[in-house]
């Protein structure tokens, strides 16, 4: 038997967030943005120096983004960042 859940009213979905990480991602990254950007949640995409144009295409379609060009860029790295912007 499936839990029951309660739809998310405007007052949480304001203290979720989403940070999305990665580098050269392409149409993955944009699939996913296109399913979470209508959910309303703030969505950080973490992009790790990406020669794709996944910033720009993310931006696009209204995600927060921050860019990681310097130092070393590891998954961790870009959890922790969205972390701290959101």
């Amino acid at each position: 038997m499936q839990p029951h859940v309660e739809p998310l009213d405007a007052k949480h979905i304001e203290q979720l967030g989403i940070v999305v990480i990665g580098r050269n991602e392409g149409q993955r990254l944009m699939r996913a943005l296109e399913v979470l950007l209508p959910l309303g949640i703030r969505v950080i995409y973490v992009d790790s120096n990406s020669s794709d144009g996944s910033a720009d295409r993310a931006r696009a379609l209204g995600a927060h983004v921050v860019e990681l060009h310097e130092g070393k860029q590891t998954a961790a790295r870009g959890r922790q960042t969205g972390f701290e912007e959101l």
